[in-house]
Parts: C-alpha cells; sequence; structure tokens
C-alpha cells in the first residue's frame, strides 16, 4: 500500500515550497517521494518530473474559455479532475515511489461548500488504495494576531471535516519569527482555550463574548489547537517533519 500525504492550508502557507524541498531530496529513510500538483494554477512544475494536473487542464485555459473568474475557474478544473480520475490513476500507477505528496490550492471554496476534495480522497483511498493523511499548514504569522490564528485553525477543522482522514497541524515560515521568544511559539503549540479566549475578549465587543467561547469549545472539541512547527529552510527542522510523518503510520 502507497501512502500518500493532502498538503492543506491557505494560499501562502508554504504548501509548494515544502513540496520544493521534498522534491529536492526525493528519498529519506529509503523512502522514495513523488510530488503531485493538484493545483491548475501553479505552472513552477512544468520542468521537472512530478504528476501535474496542468497536464490534464491549465486554469488560465478555463478562465479564457468559459470567462470564470480565478474562484470559479479553479473549482471547474478540480471538477473536471474528479470526472477524469483515471487519468490520475495512471499517472499513480506508472509511478514507483510508495509516498505521494499532493500539492493543493488553497481556497476554502474547495472545502467548505463543494464535496470534490472529499470525492477525491474516497477515490485514493478505496479505488487507488492509498493511506490518506492531512498536513494542514498555516503560516507562523498568523500568530501576531489572535483572531487571524483562530480563523486558520476553523479552516483547518474545516479541512479536516472534509476529507474524513488523518489530520496533522503545522506552524511554517518558523524561520521568519525567530527573534519571536520560545515561551510565545510553545503558547501557541499547545495553546490555552483561557488565554486564546482572554485575547479575543479584549480585542472584541462584548457582544462577542459567547460567540468566541463557543467558537474556541468547537475547535478544542476537535483538537484542533495542536501545532507542530516546521522551518522548510531548516535542514534539521524539516528532516524532524519529514521522519515525524513518515513513522506515523509505523
Amino acid at each position: 500500500m502507497k501512502n500518500g500525504f493532502l498538503v492543506l492550508g491557505p494560499a501562502g502557507s508554504g504548501k509548494t515550497t515544502c513540496c520544493i524541498e521534498i522534491f529536492k531530496i526525493r528519498r529519506f529513510n529509503k523512502e522514495r517521494f513523488k510530488i503531485i500538483n493538484l493545483d491548475p494554477s501553479n505552472n513552477y512544475w512544468k520542468n521537472f518530473d512530478i504528476i501535474d494536473i496542468r497536464k490534464l487542464i491549465k486554469l488560465e485555459d478555463v478562465i479564457r474559455e468559459f470567462s470564470l473568474g480565478p474562484n470559479g475557474g479553479l473549482i471547474f478544473c478540480i471538477e473536471y479532475l474528479i470526472d477524469n480520475m483515471n487519468w490520475l490513476e495512471e499517472q499513480i500507477n506508472l509511478s514507483n515511489e510508495n509516498i505521494l505528496f499532493f500539492d493543493l490550492p488553497g481556497q476554502i471554496e474547495l472545502f467548505s461548500h463543494q464535496t470534490m476534495i472529499r470525492d477525491l480522497v474516497s477515490h485514493l483511498n478505496c479505488v487507488c488504495n492509498i493511506s490518506m493523511t492531512v498536513l494542514y499548514f498555516l503560516d507562523s504569522q498568523f500568530l501576531g494576531d489572535t483572531s487571524k490564528f483562530i480563523g486558520g485553525s476553523l479552516t483547518g477543522l474545516c479541512c479536516m471535516l472534509s476529507t474524513e482522514c488523518s489530520h496533522r497541524n503545522f506552524l511554517t515560515k518558523i524561520d521568519l519569527i525567530k527573534n519571536l521568544p520560545l515561551k510565545i511559539l510553545d503558547r501557541y503549540n499547545f495553546p490555552s482555550m483561557r488565554h486564546l479566549n482572554r485575547d479575543l475578549n479584549y480585542n472584541s465587543n462584548r457582544g462577542f463574548r459567547k460567540l468566541n467561547k463557543s467558537i474556541l469549545q468547537l475547535l478544542e472539541d476537535f483538537s484542533m489547537l495542536y501545532y507542530e512547527s516546521m522551518d522548510s529552510t531548516s535542514i534539521e527542522s524539516f528532516g524532524e517533519f519529514l521522519k515525524s510523518i513518515l513513522t506515523f503510520y509505523e
């Protein structure tokens, strides 16, 4: 059985950067990796040996032909992929790698009110016999604003419920907050609902206090308030990240 990792997160959270670093390594502890780009707007991979959705359909072609906006065109592209899953299945079967990393777009529309990603994961699990895990990335700069951090966590919860598979949360771009004391970083790696609630109440209207508490309780009920740190610019940190996710199945 092959193992697959869905790399999810808001736009700009470092998903493609992580996949680039993985592509450079190619293998880790005798495990060989394959990158699968499922973002039809990402043309970075056009000259690399990966599985690329842009060989099936391109976002700019859809926008031009159907006069759609970027988000509407993206949804059309992913729907087209779901309708042509035999293409993706054939590409995966032709690869000899056992560890697959799927680089997906960051638009929340794909998860909030669409079943496309759930259908994709279901097909990969049941038909392609791939054990899937979600790696949810959140930009560490979200730590500068508690409301943004909570909003990013809610997006992660939406992704987790949509994919219905194992889930890991990571704070990325840690190198950009190197001057942040470890004590503060630990507050967000293992956040206290009481501290977050206090910060939210301090910066919001009194009438939102019950809503703030309910949102935090929801996140805590689903264990979404736990993050691991990952710095893709550090060989040591990135090695620990790979070791952590690869030993997750053992």
